[in-house]
């Protein structure tokens, strides 16, 4: 066999080369051109591309909302500070070879900065000089996730201005068919429960309308606790928990089933406290008695899609069985 000339090899490597290069740089350029130019909720003027390769969702919400938006993410994504891994009720195929980094409630700017994100969705927008940081890293739409309305909302405006409006509805089709489907079969088995989100925090029993679980109960039609303070949309009359004492928590009589938060180590919030378990008062009250109450990773109570997903599920089973 006869062997090739090394000129021939080095002139055709250098070909290969600019030819690449040439490729590159007019991808690049292709590339650069497809953007989005848009004002944010947190006024930023900003030009976002269409297509990014490596985006990064600042808190665990944004990240799960870039996934059901079909965004390619960056390498490396941030958990809680308290969390050792994504929670377990995200896509876990989408996530498969991510490496995390902790960023809330301590933010982690250097490692932001490290994962070389192209688009970077922030949804703490309540952070005031959070969003002028992150402008220098990469494009930032920064919104207020966490404004105590339904997060379902201000992700639809999202969604529209970065034009994603058709992978938004999928999702909410198939979510408001689920929730469709559910309400038949309560109905249809007269299943109507007095229901109710409650924790337990520095020695006092806690109920609120905040976040997800209040959402779920108003889409499914469910009776919440008046002590919940829900409006009839299913939103939090105020921000205000009601807090009740250990001498208190008799009040909690009219429940019937109750959904409480969980550590991303399965340990229940009510059950993780001797004095409680010791009161008697609320020992005696029905749904512990009957064991009607259903734990929850409590990251699911602060709105994305695969945590209304999970905690509809959630519901379901505890209901339906």
């Amino acid at each position: 066999m006869r062997s090739t000339p090394l000129s021939f090899v080095a002139l055709a490597a250098t070909a290969l080369l600019l030819t690449s290069c040439a490729s590159a740089s007019s991808d690049a350029s292709s590339t650069a051109s497809e953007t989005i130019e848009l004002t944010t909720p947190a006024g930023s003027d900003v030009e976002i591309p269409t297509e990014p390769t490596a985006a990064l969702g600042f808190y665990t919400t944004d990240v799960d909302l870039l996934i059901t938006l079909g965004y390619e993410l960056a390498g490396s994504q941030p958990i809680r500070d308290d969390f050792t891994a994504f929670p377990d009720f995200f896509p876990q195929d989408e996530l498969e070879g991510l490496d995390t980094f902790g960023n809330y409630p301590e933010f982690n700017l250097e490692a932001v900065l490290e994962a070389e994100p192209d688009f970077i969705l922030n949804g703490l927008g309540y952070e005031k000089d959070l969003d002028a940081q992150l402008q220098k890293i990469a494009p930032t739409y920064t919104y207020n996730a966490f404004d105590g309305g339904d997060w379902r909302d201000v992700a639809e405006q999202m969604a529209t201005d970065l034009g994603r409006e058709d992978q938004w509805q999928a999702w909410l089709d198939q979510y408001e068919a689920r929730v469709s489907d559910i309400r038949e079969r309560l109905d249809a088995a007269d299943i109507h429960p007095v229901v109710a989100d409650v924790g337990y925090f520095n020695g006092q029993v806690t109920t609120s309308c905040y976040g997800v679980p209040c959402l779920v109960f108003a889409d499914l039609g469910l009776e919440m606790s008046p002590l919940m303070n829900a409006t009839e949309e299913g939103l939090p009359a105020s921000d205000e928990y009601a807090e009740l004492s250990p001498e208190q928590v008799g009040q909690l009589e009219g429940i019937d089933v109750v959904f409480t938060g969980a550590e991303e180590d399965g340990t229940l919030w009510v059950e993780d406290d001797e004095a409680l378990s010791q009161n008697e008062l609320w020992q005696n009250l029905p749904f512990v008695k009957s064991g009607e109450y259903y734990p929850y990773n409590y990251e699911m109570l602060y709105g994305s899609p695969s945590g209304q997903d999970a905690f509809l599920t959630i519901v379901e089973k505890a209901l339906l069985g």
